[in-house]
């Protein structure tokens, strides 16, 4: 990590503040090629055969990062990633999918599905220490499962990943960070966990493990549809996700709002698997999940709108 600051330095790699960004100093981004780093590590100890990280995983993961460190570099074009994000799904698709046989038309709900995951990730990755632990989060939900439900992961490419997410948190989980993720980093972690969601729903033949990314779904979900309404492109940057909205307009602090949509998805996880264990249905937890987040959501939207109107009109 520290040999990447020159590097930054040198492919001025600095994320400038504009009107639209939630930080005010310039910052180093693209710290997220730690990822994609530390799988080339995975790959030098443990090889690419040993346990559910096979081949087409890190191709998937290592394609997607080269576009996307080149977005954070040099910004290409939307297309090109999108194209980039299909490959890659389609390739983690071809490590978990051997023992199943679907129609084109499932392939291609998936494949967009699993597009639009790894593009929330993109999306929430708007204020410091956001990504990292909601991703730390995950992993650990992940390790969990293997140790008390069912040994079917590789331990050591989850606890790598674990590791890189630390260091890189050691720079990010600040007030005033000193490194962004970048599209390197929310891209191929939003590919990871696809990954991992998607194996899950198909092993187990339940839905229950879409709640795994429940926050970051509904987040993004619900924000695309309140720009759409609104006649706004959702394609072009903007500052009005919820968690942009709680720093904005209530002044909370970037890490305390990281912390509370990290907690949130603590306790989601934490009942699906007494869910899991009580032997109840997945549907009826996940449709409670989203419901209970779209009405926090909506709430919340409402409270903060009728807030800034009041002193808009008291200014």
């Amino acid at each position: 990590m520290l040999a990447y600051f020159p590097i930054a330095r040198k492919l001025k790699l600095y994320d400038v503040p504009n009107k639209r960004s939630s930080h005010k100093n310039i910052t180093f981004r693209g710290g997220g090629i730690l990822i994609p780093i530390s799988l080339i590590f995975y790959i030098i100890f443990f090889g690419v055969h040993h346990g559910l990280s096979k081949i087409y995983l890190l191709a998937g993961v290592f394609l997607s990062s080269i576009i996307s460190f080149y977005d954070d570099w040099k910004g290409s074009n939307a297309f090109l990633r999108l194209i980039c994000h299909f490959v890659s799904i389609g390739l983690i698709m071809m490590d978990i999918t051997d023992d199943y046989r679907f129609s084109p038309f499932i392939v291609i709900i998936i494949a967009i599905i699993g597009v639009a995951a790894v593009n929330a990730f993109n999306f929430m990755d708007g204020i410091n220490a956001i990504t990292g632990l909601y991703v730390l989060v995950f992993f650990e939900t992940v390790l969990f499962y293997h140790y008390k439900i069912e040994q079917v992961f590789d331990p050591n490419f989850i606890v790598v990943i674990i590791i890189a997410l630390l260091i890189f948190g050691f720079y990010n989980f600040r007030t005033k960070a000193i490194l962004f993720a970048g599209d390197v980093g929310s891209v191929s972690l939003g590919i990871i966990c696809v990954f991992y969601v998607l194996f899950l729903i198909l092993h187990n033949q339940d839905i229950i493990y879409l709640s795994m990314l429940a926050v970051y779904g509904v987040e993004s979900g619900l924000t695309i549809f309140y720009r759409l309404i609104k006649g706004q492109n959702i394609f072009q940057a903007h500052r009005m996700h919820l968690f942009q909205d709680l720093v904005h307009a209530t002044k909370l602090p970037h890490l305390m709002v990281s912390f509370l949509y990290t907690i949130v998805q603590v306790i989601i996880n934490f009942g699906m698997f007494i869910c899991i264990k009580k032997g109840y249905e997945g549907y009826i937890y996940l449709a409670y999940v989203l419901i209970l987040l779209t009405g926090t959501y909506i709430i919340l939207k409402y409270y903060i709108f009728k807030r800034t109107e009041l002193l808009n009109e008291e200014n």
